[in-house]
């Protein structure tokens, strides 16, 4: 897991945890906001490929935390796959600037359905996704 922090002078400082990331064709949302344990075992049993037999361990989540579920479809890279930029918190929206990235893997592969879960402090907001 790795924790980032960013901070704008104009903006709130947002602290995330990406807890993982895989390529899955699923029918998500382009992001999905989950503020409860059931929400996050529900999303894992979507998520769950059967090609592998143990799955990921389920996160727990801690007062005054989300999770954001990120599947937004690629624009640039076809077979790629998604990093956050940077996270910025307005009064009433939280964007996400996010890049696509190459993906040895996912292009040997020919997937191109990357998702991120990302887990945020704070209160869910109305999100925007933007593109760098």
């Amino acid at each position: 897991m790795t924790q980032i922090n960013y901070q704008n002078k104009n903006q709130n400082k947002v602290e995330f945890t990406e807890i993982r990331r895989l390529n899955l064709k699923t029918d998500l949302k382009e992001y999905t906001v989950i503020t409860s344990t059931k929400g996050i075992k529900d999303a894992y049993m979507k998520l769950n490929d059967s090609k592998y037999s143990r799955s990921a361990p389920i996160p727990v989540l801690e007062e005054g935390e989300y999770f954001l579920v990120l599947k937004p479809k690629l624009k640039k890279i076809k077979n790629g796959d998604i990093e956050i930029e940077k996270l910025e918190e307005s009064t009433s929206t939280l964007n996400v600037f996010y890049k696509e990235v190459e993906n040895q893997e996912y292009k040997e592969k020919k997937q191109s359905d990357p998702i991120l879960i990302v887990k945020i402090t704070g209160n869910p907001k109305k999100i925007k996704l933007t593109i760098q």
